[in-house]
Order: C-alpha cells, then sequence, then structure tokens
C-alpha cells in the first residue's frame, strides 16, 4: 500500500477549501520579484496560525476550560518560535523585500477574514474545529509552495529540511485538534 502525506488524504480535501492553491498563488504574486515569495507567504501563514491559536487562548471558555487554554497556548507557541527561522532564511536567500511589513500585515488580514473570524466569541467546540482548519490548511498551503519552489528550482537542500520540520511540527499540532475533538 502507497504511503500518503496528510495533505494528500480525503480529510484534507474535506477540510481545506478547494481553490486554497488559487489563493496561494495569488499570495506569492503579490510578493512581485522579491526572490523566495514563498518564504514571505510562509511567513504569513505562520503569523496568521499564532495570531488565531493565541486569540483561541485567550477566549476559551466552559468545559474544559483549563485543557483547551493550555492547547491553544501549546498550539500558538509553535509558530511564534518558526516565524524567526522563516523571515531569516527569506532574507538570507532573497532581500529584505521578503518581509515587507505592509504587505504581510494585509494578507494576514484577509486571511483573518477568508477563515469566517468574527468578533463573537464562539464555544470551545467552535475555537477547537477553526485551530483545526487553519492547521490544515497550513499543510496544504506549505505543499503547494513546496512545489512552486521545486518547479522553479530554488529549493535547497537547507530549506526543504526546515520546511519538513515545520510540516512535522504541525502535523502533531493536528494530531491534538483531533484527540481533543473526539
Amino acid at each position: 500500500m502507497k504511503r500518503r502525506r496528510l495533505v494528500e488524504t480525503l480529510e484534507m480535501a474535506l477540510v481545506v477549501e478547494p481553490n486554497v492553491d488559487i489563493v496561494t498563488d495569488n499570495m506569492v504574486a503579490e510578493w512581485g520579484g522579491v526572490p523566495y515569495p514563498q518564504l514571505s507567504v510562509m511567513l504569513v501563514h505562520l503569523k496568521h496560525l499564532a495570531l488565531v491559536h493565541q486569540t483561541h487562548h485567550w477566549i476559551t471558555k466552559g468545559d474544559p476550560f483549563y485543557g483547551d487554554h493550555l492547547l491553544f497556548q501549546r498550539l500558538y507557541d509553535l509558530p511564534s518560535g518558526e516565524i524567526d527561522p522563516v523571515a531569516e532564511k527569506a532574507v538570507g536567500l532573497g532581500s529584505t523585500a521578503n518581509v515587507d511589513v505592509i504587505l504581510q500585515t494585509s494578507q494576514c488580514n484577509k486571511l483573518v477574514q477568508g477563515y469566517g473570524m468574527t468578533s463573537t466569541i464562539p464555544q470551545a467546540s467552535e475555537l477547537i474545529r477553526r485551530s483545526y482548519v487553519v492547521e490544515m490548511s497550513f499543510l496544504k498551503v506549505v505543499s503547494r509552495l513546496v512545489e512552486t519552489m521545486k518547479e522553479a528550482g530554488t529549493l535547497t537542500r537547507g530549506l526543504d529540511n526546515m520546511i519538513a520540520g515545520i510540516e512535522d511540527a504541525h502535523e502533531g499540532s493536528i494530531f491534538l485538534l483531533r484527540q481533543r475533538c473526539s
């Protein structure tokens, strides 16, 4: 039996919006002529993940409050620790234009709006579901970014290794969220 990565599974297809590749390609295109725009897009998505999970950490309530509070803290700590290495790699392989704060903020804002975030405080199960969806979407986005770097011939061994480590860690986040859902 052929082994498949998480991003190739039916579950991924059911959870992630079908046009995620188009949205990802459009985000890459917004970075214009910067070298390694894929790293800039990954950076935006990591910031988005951290923002979503940290917000869930702050607003979780009800039963099981404390467990969810700690789970969301663990989830937002992960991308927070990945942001700096991705940004440094983007600047090192690309340029300082890869970390343009205005474009990052604009794209992160679009992501927040795209995932149906509202100002109302949802129930614990909805927070878990939202975190699960953004994690699954992140893995799909990373898969698309790697694919485009391979096509462009810009995926170095070191870059591939860093990204694989990030994917592995986020698959762990998905495991935790699945356990909480069941």
